[in-house]
């Protein structure tokens, strides 16, 4: 029996957490699926991808345009490669990923006429998408059969421009590696862990401010990931003379011995989808203080019981639920064990059967 083949889009298989989604998502529906993954621009997959998946680039590297002109050239270049891509490979459904790639799945859809999924990652009020993807999202999200979010808030902030009845909430999963990775026996060791792309919406410079504010004599903090912060978290951190107690570690893809070690972890978010970092290192079972940040956090977390919730850029408060968790051990294993319970659900397996389900609603 021939399987049906899906596609899914997106600007490229980086290191971040829509690119995880979509990797560990296919890498679950290969059993079930034909799947292709086609990417806006060529980079390696970050994320280790199944054999079996068909990878497609529809340009070698990024073109950023330089006039309005030169990007409804770009993208109708884009478009086209997309469009004849469907059609040659016949695809059943197109799956799209984050706002540019959405639209251009939309548009790539009808003119095959097959039916199209989209989803985004994103709280879009917050994020600085530019002004002609927000316009053009008004006016065709309404064409997709459904459009995929994490959150409450994310669905609500959507219903102006689509049916209600078309907006679905999936959750992110917890990767497929990391969900047996969790070793209770690991030793722990006095570190602080966050883990985010170094760029404004995650405000690791709050973090660092705050851990340099508090006694840190014995414990020292770890930052994973990069990005443009890159340096104006380095001098910051030299500024404060803190080089032998942070450490921004760029990217890793043995990120489960940092969660295994760590004792707590700090999230300083000015917004978020939903926070892979975040689910992973509940599901560890780290201490968690987290802003409350619109989205996610507080449909993860309850305030005082599985971790803290803070206001967003409330240093002073980080410095305050920082201390209480490294002097208090009683205190963080009671948020670990309750954090573990809060994300059993979001395991890869039953997230993907809901994917399936949303899937074979569409295909049928």
């Amino acid at each position: 029996m021939n399987k049906k083949k899906i596609s899914f889009v997106i600007g490229a298989l980086k290191s971040g957490g829509s690119e995880r989604v979509i990797t560990n998502l296919s890498n679950q529906l290969v059993e079930k699926y034909e799947v292709h993954i086609i990417c806006l621009t060529k980079s390696e997959p970050f994320y280790e991808l199944n054999s079996n998946v068909k990878l497609f680039y529809c340009k070698e590297q990024y073109q950023p345009s330089n006039s309005i002109l030169q990007g409804i050239k770009l993208n109708y270049a884009l478009y086209k490669t997309i469009s004849n891509y469907l059609k040659k490979e016949k695809i059943n459904l197109f799956i799209g990923f984050i706002t540019s790639a959405n639209i251009l799945a939309i548009l790539a859809s009808r003119k095959n006429n097959i039916p199209c999924i989209i989803s985004e990652r994103n709280y879009t009020n917050k994020s600085n998408t530019p002004l002609h993807w927000r316009v053009l999202r008004k006016l065709l999200y309404k064409k997709a059969e459904f459009l995929v979010v994490q959150t409450e808030e994310m669905k609500k902030q959507f219903e102006p421009i689509i049916n209600n009845n078309k907006i679905v909430i999936l959750k992110n999963p917890i990767a497929p590696e990391l969900t047996h990775a969790r070793d209770i026996n690991y030793k722990k060791e006095n570190l602080i862990l966050n883990v985010g792309s170094l760029i404004n919406q995650k405000a690791q410079d709050v973090l660092i401010k705050a851990f340099a504010n508090i006694d840190n004599a014995n414990w020292k903090l770890i930052i994973i990931g990069k990005g443009e912060k890159q340096k104006v978290y380095e001098e910051l951190i030299k500024s404060l003379n803190l080089d032998n107690k942070i450490t921004l570690l760029g990217q890793t893809k043995d990120i489960a011995q940092f969660y295994n070690k760590s004792k707590i972890f700090a999230f300083t978010s000015l917004f978020e989808g939903s926070p892979n970092a975040l689910i992973e290192a509940m599901h560890f079972g780290l201490a968690c203080v987290s802003t409350d940040c619109p989205t996610g956090p507080s449909e993860l977390i309850t305030d005082n019981h599985s971790g803290y919730l803070i206001p967003i850029n409330d240093q002073k408060k980080l410095e305050l639920c920082l201390k209480k968790l490294m002097n208090d051990q009683k205190l963080r294993e009671k948020f670990s064990t309750h954090a573990i319970q809060s994300v059993a659900s979001l395991e890869a397996k039953p997230v993907t059967l809901e994917w399936i389900h949303l899937f074979e609603k569409v295909l049928n």
